[in-house]
């Protein structure tokens, strides 16, 4: 883990914290701990800033209204589509974010979760112009891909029976040819690409205004984790933060369609891959840039820095 303090929570306005990471890293748990507490906000993915205006956002992304609509609710100020569409027609997605800000109360941050913003290094800049708070979150690309394959998985079980008869027999041929099904090998790199683009971006961004944490130590240590990115933020920590709670079945395309069927934090998925895959299936430049950014061999814990 590491954290940084500074002074970027004491404004008095409201605040935007971006959580930054490749999907299936942990992300849904950690927004919906952050949003335990009294002064965070935490809808599901908004998508917003990965569109330069709210036009283009609604043509692209149109199910994400879903999650303006859960924010407006759970700022206990319930809006309609349409009068969210009549009050963000013509502006730019960055300003409807500070239009967001109004409705917060001051002081409170609004916990924007969205894994695609790594997808390209435009998207992130393009979040700076509202000076948000990042917390980058790191999982072992094997517990990625694990995550991904077995989600893919379950996906395929509700498939017609031709088709779940034919996909394992070509998982079994692409393991023995590469070592990885082909999905497990998009998946490692789109990891590199998004992690990349992350650690790219926040090298220019200062210090103070962001924390790295990792899913490993999230799960097996909540307190110390949740502590430390409190402490980054500048604000104290809450109990409640480490005993999420159990949501309705979320969109499938706004965050992790699984999350529900937890009764708690699960410290299992830190290691469960090691069971089934091996570092050395993965490509140089997958291990390569586990090295730079801090990632342990086997999913072991980090240390604090």
């Amino acid at each position: 883990m590491q954290t940084r303090t500074g002074s970027w929570a004491a404004r008095p306005d409201s605040r935007l914290i971006i959580v930054l990471s490749s999907e299936r890293s942990g992300s849904t748990l950690l927004r919906v701990m952050l949003g335990a507490h009294s002064r965070m906000v935490a809808p599901q993915e908004l998508f917003l800033l990965r569109y330069p205006d709210f036009a283009t956002w609604r043509a692209r992304k149109p199910m994400a209204i879903e999650s303006l609509v859960e924010l407006f609710t759970l700022l206990g100020t319930p809006r309609t589509e349409s009068a969210i569409d009549a009050a963000c027609r013509g502006r730019t997605t960055v300003d409807v974010c500070r239009w967001l800000f109004d409705a917060l109360r001051p002081g409170a941050f609004l916990i924007d979760k969205t894994p695609a913003y790594a997808n390209d290094l435009s998207t992130l800049a393009r979040t700076a112009a509202l000076a948000p708070f990042y917390i980058w979150l790191i999982r072992h690309p094997l517990g990625v891909i694990d995550s991904h394959v077995r989600l893919k998985d379950k996906e395929r079980r509700r498939r017609p029976l031709t088709r779940r008869v034919l996909h394992p027999l070509q998982d079994a041929v692409e393991r023995w040819t590469d070592g990885l099904t082909a999905i497990g090998r998009r998946r490692e790199a789109k990891w590199v690409t998004q992690n990349r683009n992350i650690h790219t971006f926040l090298r220019e961004v200062p210090a103070e205004q962001q924390v790295h944490a990792y899913f490993e130590d999230l799960v097996r240590t909540p307190e110390t984790v949740i502590q430390a990115v409190c402490a980054a933020i500048g604000i104290e920590p809450e109990p409640q933060m480490v005993r999420p709670e159990t949501r309705q079945v979320m969109n499938p395309n706004l965050g992790d369609p699984n999350f529900h069927l937890h009764s708690g934090i699960d410290a299992h998925p830190a290691e469960g891959w090691t069971a089934r895959y091996s570092e050395a299936l993965l490509q140089p430049e997958t291990l390569q840039l586990m090295k730079q950014i801090g990632v342990r061999a086997g999913g072991t814990r980090h240390r604090a820095a």
